[in-house]
């Protein structure tokens, strides 16, 4: 299973870190974060995307990461 992880925002996005309710997330990839050249980890419930270098995510909007999930998510906490 898997899950599109969507962002909208007016400010560039230097890292980002949240959980997701109901489910273990496996892995991430693509989207944003991919394109920005960003390290997303994935552990448990908790999904964590930064830059090594430095670089940002532009502000707008789109997909921000896809998730594989174990299950069915209810929804994301603690961004």
């Amino acid at each position: 299973m898997g899950g599109d992880v969507l962002y909208n925002t007016s400010d560039a996005i230097g890292g980002f870190q949240f959980n997701v309710d109901g489910t273990t997330v496996s892995g991430a990839s693509g989207g944003a974060a991919a394109d920005a050249g960003f390290t997303v980890s994935t552990g448990g419930s908790i999904v964590l995307g930064f830059s090594f270098t430095g670089t940002s995510i532009p502000s707008g909007c789109g997909t921000l990461t896809s998730l594989v999930l174990d299950g069915d998510a209810t929804g994301l906490s603690g961004i």
